[in-house]
């Protein structure tokens, strides 16, 4: 089993383009909906408000994280 690795943890409109972005280059990615797990659970974690999570293997994280700080960079400047 591999190890996987948080690369980002916000919004989920964000995490959303960030899967694809690190898709589009070649990095499997996992996404983690915090509400959409609470529902599915059949109870609401106060906390799901707060987003997702996007996690890549241990062998793309640094790639990952490099990619993932370049979009939010991106975003600040708009």
């Amino acid at each position: 089993m591999q190890d996987i690795y948080e690369v980002y943890s916000g919004s989920s409109i964000d995490a959303s383009f960030i899967k694809s972005y690190l898709e589009e280059n070649g990095i499997g990615t996992i996404v983690n909906n915090l509400l959409e797990n609470s529902i599915g659970a059949g109870w609401v974690d106060p906390n799901s408000g707060q987003g997702s999570k996007v996690s890549v293997s241990a062998e793309n994280y640094e790639k990952a994280e490099k990619l993932v700080r370049e979009y939010l960079d991106s975003r600040e400047k708009e």
